[in-house]
């Protein structure tokens, strides 16, 4: 059986994604401010809320409808409080206390909240990067950022895409970082590269951005030869925020939504 050919507007898109990626990539900056992304990457930056109720809910991604347990010792280990919880002797860059968060803390209750939550489910892929076709999600020289795990679907019908990154800057609700921006771009370029998604127009990515103890959700979908950003506000652990937690897991075991196609 032949290949499906893939149309001159789709290859157009993936060519406009790539000349992106290599700007944000060659710019030298670590961090951009909304109106530079504008008038610079033409970059639309546009605000999130993680609320289904809300006029500025995702646009590709639903919440998980089963309930969602609460943080507690039974569903998330030792509470994660934040600052309340370091010594003279806690590693406080912004990407060791993003490990913390993550891998002592947060992971262990989506995993418990994976595990424990009845009813119709998507049957979403979590692995860690290296087991995944994704590359260049990571740069290990200063300021660094990662990427902890990346979460996708088998089959042509759902190119969506999730992510736990984390950076080791702290950006502001008025930036967006290089270390966010890149591995967006090259995890839409990943999945429009491949043949099982060549109808496919839209590849909508949801990340759950670390930065020390501020924590934020960006959507980010590539449409009408523009990078769409939506970050949510900052969400502070300072002293930790169990609320947090709990909306993470409620999204980020939701469903894929929205028009992918554009036919």
């Amino acid at each position: 059986m032949s290949k499906p050919m893939e149309t001159m507007a789709r290859r157009n898109m993936r060519a406009a994604l790539q000349q992106l990626t290599r700007s944000v990539r060659d710019s030298g900056f670590t961090e951009f401010s909304q109106q530079e992304l504008q008038k610079n990457y033409n970059i639309e930056v546009d605000l999130m809320v993680l609320d289904e109720a809300s006029s500025l809910k995702p646009s590709y991604f639903a919440p998980c409808r089963s309930p969602i347990p609460d943080p507690s010792a039974d569903t998330s280990g030792e509470p994660y409080k934040g600052q309340d919880h370091e010594t003279e002797y806690s590693f406080t860059r912004p990407v060791d206390r993003a490990y913390v968060m993550w891998n002592m803390h947060l992971a262990y209750y989506m995993s418990f909240c994976d595990s424990s939550v009845t009813g119709e489910r998507t049957p979403w892929i979590s692995q860690c990067v290296g087991e995944t076709p994704f590359r260049g999600l990571f740069k290990y020289e200063q300021p660094e950022f990662g990427c902890y795990e990346i979460t996708y679907l088998d089959g042509p019908s759902y190119p969506h895409v999730m992510a736990v990154i984390y950076n080791n800057l702290v950006a502001t609700d008025d930036t967006v970082l290089c270390g966010e921006l890149l591995p967006i771009l090259r995890i839409m370029l990943a999945q429009l590269m491949k043949w099982e998604f060549v109808h496919q127009m839209v590849s909508p990515v949801l990340i759950i951005s670390l930065m020390g103890l501020k924590v934020r959700v960006i959507e980010a979908f590539f449409k009408d030869q523009k990078l769409v950003v939506r970050p949510t506000k900052m969400y502070d652990f300072t002293h930790g925020n169990d609320a947090a937690f709990k909306v993470f897991a409620q999204w980020y075991m939701g469903q894929p939504i929205g028009d992918t196609v554009l036919t």
